[in-house]
């Protein structure tokens, strides 16, 4: 008797987080912020935002899971200051860009890879240096190793790459259960597009708490509005839950090919992706510079943005110094 009532009780709890998911999410791409613009990359239309000047070399940033351009603001202006084209992307189903068609393989590393690679096609960027932080790191690689002589070189924040990824096992309970489409919607909906969830998760993924502030997560928040946001974030979750690992991205024996100069930059307390994996990836780097953030966890330019950006030009000025130029 008790399970059923604690059966009956989550079973409406996840519906009642299904209905909300539905009420709220009533935006269109119309609601995407002032002054960002939508460009063809592959079979989406990506939102894009830039700072800086068209003839500033472009430095171009991919986001996480759950993240999209917005959380590049501060670290985009910066750089903006000093003289470059920054351009920062929303990678779908995250932020605001179209959602690929339904299909398997809709959010792959290939795919993924794909629209990084469709964006620049058609902002006629020929070269660039690529940054990608968390689980954007994956098609960031992917890119990279696709069309190499397209990038002066790359930033990696924190990465997460599930590298050389174990023979697949048979999945648990709990996988199973994530795999019913309907129920890994509704526990979705009650989680990672909850914006009552948004502060929750952020505190889990850092380490600097009094860096999240009501404004940093109101940033992560406004897209959870976006019209299918719940359903997306269910297909995505879907195709990762599926993923086999067969990607470049995947191999670490694939990261010698990566010989432009590479910044691994993580922060030293980070608890999901472990300082020991950005040890790791360096060494497996032919060209790549090591740096620690002292105290700072999982997201480095929201958690400290001032000592990411300093990281992150003192790399820049290395071989790819730029004219400064006021910027707002």
């Amino acid at each position: 008797m008790a399970a059923a009532v604690v059966t009956l009780a989550v079973a409406g709890t996840l519906a009642a987080a299904t209905w909300a998911a539905h009420q709220r999410e009533r935006d269109t791409q119309a609601a995407a912020p002032a002054g960002a613009r939508f460009v063809r990359a592959a079979d989406v239309d990506m939102l894009i935002q830039q700072r800086g000047p068209d003839s500033g070399e472009p430095i171009v940033f991919v986001s996480g899971v759950g993240a999209w351009s917005a959380t590049w603001l501060p670290t985009m202006d910066a750089l903006a200051r000093a003289g470059y084209r920054t351009i920062a992307i929303d990678l779908p189903p995250f932020g605001y860009t179209s959602r690929p068609a339904a299909a398997a393989n809709a959010y792959d590393t290939e795919h993924q890879a794909a629209r990084i690679l469709g964006a620049l096609d058609t902002l006629g960027v020929s070269k660039a240096v690529l940054v990608g932080h968390s689980f954007g790191g994956r098609a960031t690689v992917e890119a990279l190793m696709t069309q190499p002589s397209r990038f002066s070189a790359a930033v990696f924040v924190d990465v997460a790459l599930q590298l050389d990824p174990p023979a697949a096992r048979a999945p648990g309970m709990a996988m199973r259960a994530l795999e019913v489409p309907p129920l890994r919607h509704a526990l979705i909906a009650a989680t990672a597009t909850n914006p009552f969830m948004t502060g929750w998760f952020l505190d889990r993924f850092t380490s600097r708490h009094d860096a999240l502030t009501p404004q940093v997560v109101d940033v992560y928040q406004r897209p959870l509005s976006q019209r299918g946001t719940t359903d997306a974030y269910g297909d995505w979750l879907g195709a990762f839950l599926g993923d086999p690992g067969h990607s470049r991205s995947n191999r670490s024996a694939q990261y010698a090919s990566l010989t432009m100069p590479v910044a691994v930059i993580w922060g030293q307390t980070d608890s999901v992706t472990p300082l020991a994996e950005g040890e790791r990836l360096a060494k497996l780097l032919p060209n790549a510079t090591l740096k620690t953030l002292p105290g700072i966890g999982h997201i480095p330019h929201v958690e400290d943005n001032a000592a990411f950006d300093r990281a992150l030009l003192a790399f820049l000025a290395q071989g790819h110094p730029a004219t400064p130029t006021a910027q707002n």
